[in-house]
């Protein structure tokens, strides 16, 4: 786990063949590999039931999709920044 010292979020915006590309991504060790194929469905949390519902990215993959036609992806990205080497979530965005 990393320090207080090294949490990290990175922003990176790109022009994907004429559509903005946003990836979002972190140093907080990523996203277990039983989870990840799940985040996106409606109620799936891995909270406590007293401190979420399991909405949040289910609604927001359903109006990025859906209303907006983009894409939302999510990974494990490891990066390195400096000169040290990361792992973390990944959301990719596309709109």
């Amino acid at each position: 786990h990393n320090s207080e010292d090294e949490r990290y979020v990175f922003i990176d915006a790109n022009n994907n063949n004429g559509r903005v590309e946003l990836v979002i991504y972190d140093n907080g060790g990523g996203i277990p590999q039983g989870v990840i194929g799940r985040i996106f469905e409606p109620y799936f949390t891995t909270k406590h039931k007293s401190i979420g519902t399991g909405l949040g990215l289910s609604m927001s993959y359903k109006i990025i999709t859906e209303i907006h036609e983009g894409v939302l992806k999510a990974s494990n990205k490891t990066f390195h920044y400096n000169d040290k080497e990361y792992t973390g979530a990944c959301f990719t965005l596309i709109l």
